[in-house]
C-alpha cells in the first residue's frame, strides 16, 4: 500500500513540475554487467593490461574492451578508449587513496546515452611476483564478474 501511495505522490508531483514549465530530470538505473575483467602492469615491462566484456541494454547488446598503456611496475590508468563497438567506450582512473574508477559510457546513434562507474578499492589492486624484486608489480586482485548500476539521464 505504502508502495502505490508513493508511486502517486510522485506522480502527483512530477505532473505539477511538468504543468509549471519546470524541467523534470529522471534517471533510470540499469546495470552493466561486466565480465572476465583483468588489469595490471606486466612483469618485466613498460606495458599494462586493461581487459573487460560488458553488456548493456538490459543484455541485449555486447563489448569488448581492451587496452595496453603505458606503465611500469605499478597499476595502469587510461583516458577514454573505444570499445569493439564503437558506441562504447571505458577509462581507468587512478585514485589519490590508492584505488581506481572504472569508467563505462554507451551512446546510441539516437543521441541517448548512459554511463557508470564501478569504485576499486584499493585493497583489490595487490603487488604480486614480490620474490623478484624487478618483477613486482600491481594487479587487479577483485572480483572478474560483477554488475554496476548505468545511469540513463532523461531528456
Amino acid at each position: 500500500m505504502k508502495l502505490l501511495w508513493c508511486a502517486s505522490l510522485f506522480a502527483v508531483v512530477g505532473g505539477l513540475a511538468d504543468a509549471r514549465g519546470i524541467r523534470v530530470v529522471r534517471e533510470i538505473h540499469s546495470p552493466f554487467s561486466i565480465s572476465k575483467f583483468n588489469a595490471g602492469a606486466t612483469p618485466h615491462s613498460s606495458v599494462g593490461y586493461i581487459e573487460l566484456n560488458w553488456s548493456y541494454s538490459g543484455g541485449l547488446n555486447q563489448t569488448t574492451c581492451s587496452a595496453r598503456p603505458g606503465t611500469y611496475q605499478v597499476f595502469p590508468s587510461i583516458g577514454e578508449t573505444s570499445c569493439s563497438d564503437p558506441s562504447t567506450s571505458f577509462n581507468l582512473t587512478r585514485r589519490a587513496d590508492g584505488g581506481a574508477d572504472l569508467g563505462l559510457t554507451y551512446k546510441s546513434a539516437s543521441k541517448s546515452s548512459a554511463s557508470a562507474v564501478h569504485f576499486i578499492p584499493a585493497d583489490e589492486i595487490i603487488w604480486t611476483n614480490q620474490q623478484s624484486p624487478t618483477g613486482a608489480v600491481q594487479i587487479y586482485a577483485g572480483p572478474q564478474n560483477f554488475t554496476v548500476d548505468a545511469v540513463y539521464p532523461g531528456l
